[in-house]
C-alpha cells in the first residue's frame, strides 16, 4: 500500500531496520547465546517495467534495483543500491524496431556507523539527501508515479550522489516533535560509475508525531565551475484518521525554481469489495519558470505540468501502475502515459544459525 509513515525516507527506513534486529539480537543474546538474529546480510529493493508513450513516441524502461544491506555487529552498517535501467525506443521515435541499451548506476554504497540515536556518521558514496524526492522517494517500488517532478534535478547534480562524508541524526526528541538534521559534503569524481560533483549542504526538519506532519529545508552549495546555491522547503503530511498521502516541495536555483504538489488516496478504508480496496490514486500538479536559459537537466522554458495516476496492490510487494500526464509550454503541448507494474523484494542472503 502507499507509503505508510511521513519518514519513509529510504536510508532512514534501513537505519530502522537494522537497528531494530540488532536490538532483538541484544535481546535475545542474554537468554539465547547462540542466537545471532538481526546480523544476518539481506538483499532487498525492487523491480519493475514502465511502458512510456510521450508525445507519440514510445519507450520500453525495464528496471531492478537491488539493495544490498551488511551489518558489522551492533554499529556498522554497509549498505549499497545499484541501478539497471534499460531504455528501448523505436528506431524513428513512432516506427521501426525497437532498439537500445542497458544502464548501470551504483546509486549509493556507503558505510554507516551509528554512534548514537543523535549521530550517524556515513562515508563512501550516497544520494543527496535534498529535499524531499531524491532520497526518499526515487526508488520504482516506493513512489506513485513513476516520471520524477520536473524540479528533481535541482540540488542532485551530477549524478543524484555525492562521494564523501555525510552526518545525519536526531537532534531533539520530545513527545510533540522531534528535530532532524544532515550535513554533507562531496568530493568531485569522474571516476566510472562513481561520478560527483564537488558540493556541500545541509537538511533539516521538524516532525510532529501526533499531526504526523514534517516541514523541511535543504541548502545546497555547488563548488565547482558556476558556483551556485540552490534551497528546497518541503513538507509532508499523513493523517492518521485517513489513508491519504500529501507530499509538496519548492526549489530554487540559478537555472531557475518551481514547485510540485502530489496526494495520493487508498480505497482501503472504503465500505466496498476487498476489490476496490485495494486501488490507489494519485494526482500531481507542478510548475516550473526557467531563469538564465534553464539547463542543468531542467527545461529552457516555463513548463506547467499535470498527472494522474491510478495503482493497483494486487499484494503489499506487487502492484500495476498506470498514469495519464498533460504537459504545458510555449514550446509544445504533449501527451504523457504509463503503464506498468513493480515487485518489492527481501530476502536473508543466508539462513540464521543457531549453535
Amino acid at each position: 500500500m502507499p507509503v505508510a509513515s511521513i519518514k519513509q525516507r529510504y536510508v532512514a527506513v534501513t537505519i530502522a531496520l537494522c537497528l531494530a534486529a540488532a536490538h532483538h539480537g541484544r535481546a535475545q543474546q542474554a537468554a539465547e547465546p547462540d542466537n545471532h538474529a538481526g546480523r544476518v546480510p539481506v538483499i532487498s529493493g525492487g523491480f519493475g517495467y514502465v511502458h512510456n508513450v510521450s508525445g507519440g513516441a514510445t519507450s520500453l524502461i525495464p528496471q531492478i534495483n537491488p539493495v544490498l544491506l551488511v551489518p558489522f555487529g551492533q554499529h556498522v552498517l554497509l549498505e549499497s543500491r545499484t541501478d539497471f535501467t534499460g531504455f528501448f525506443e523505436r528506431q524513428n521515435q513512432t516506427s521501426g524496431p525497437f532498439k537500445g541499451k542497458v544502464f548501470k548506476t551504483v546509486e549509493f554504497a556507503q558505510l554507516d556507523w551509528f554512534a548514537n540515536s543523535h549521530i550517524m556518521a556515513a562515508a563512501g558514496r550516497y544520494l543527496l539527501p535534498f529535499g524531499i524526492y531524491n532520497e526518499r522517494f526515487q526508488p520504482i517500488w516506493i513512489k506513485n508515479l513513476q516520471d520524477a517532478p520536473i524540479t528533481a534535478t535541482i540540488g542532485t547534480r551530477t549524478s543524484g550522489s555525492g562521494d564523501g562524508l555525510m552526518l545525519r541524526g536526531v537532534a531533539t526528541q520530545r513527545p510533540q516533535y522531534s528535530l532532524q538534521y544532515t550535513a554533507y559534503f562531496s568530493a568531485h569524481s569522474k571516476i566510472n560509475q562513481l561520478q560527483a560533483a564537488r558540493v556541500a549542504g545541509a537538511d533539516a526538519s521538524i516532525y510532529l508525531p501526533q499531526a504526523r506532519l514534517e516541514l523541511g529545508t535543504s541548502y545546497q552549495r555547488f563548488l565547482e565551475g558556476h558556483r551556485i546555491n540552490s534551497v528546497a522547503t518541503y513538507a509532508s503530511w499523513q493523517p492518521s484518521s485517513q489513508p491519504f498521502d500529501l507530499k509538496a516541495e519548492y526549489d530554487h536555483s540559478h537555472n531557475g525554481h518551481g514547485y510540485w504538489l502530489e496526494t495520493a488516496y487508498s480505497f482501503r478504508q472504503l465500505s466496498a469489495p476487498h476489490f476496490f480496496q485495494r486501488i490507489q490514486t494519485v494526482a500531481r500538479i507542478q510548475q516550473f519558470f526557467a531563469s538564465n536559459g534553464g539547463g542543468n537537466g531542467l527545461p529552457s522554458i516555463d513548463t506547467q505540468r499535470f498527472d494522474f495516476g491510478l495503482n493497483y496492490y494486487i499484494r503489499d510487494d506487487l502492484r500495476f501502475i498506470s498514469s495519464y500526464g498533460r504537459s504545458f509550454s510555449s514550446h509544445t503541448d504533449s501527451n504523457i502515459w504509463n503503464i506498468g507494474f513493480t515487485y518489492r523484494f527481501l530476502f536473508p542472503l543466508w539462513p540464521e544459525k543457531r549453535q
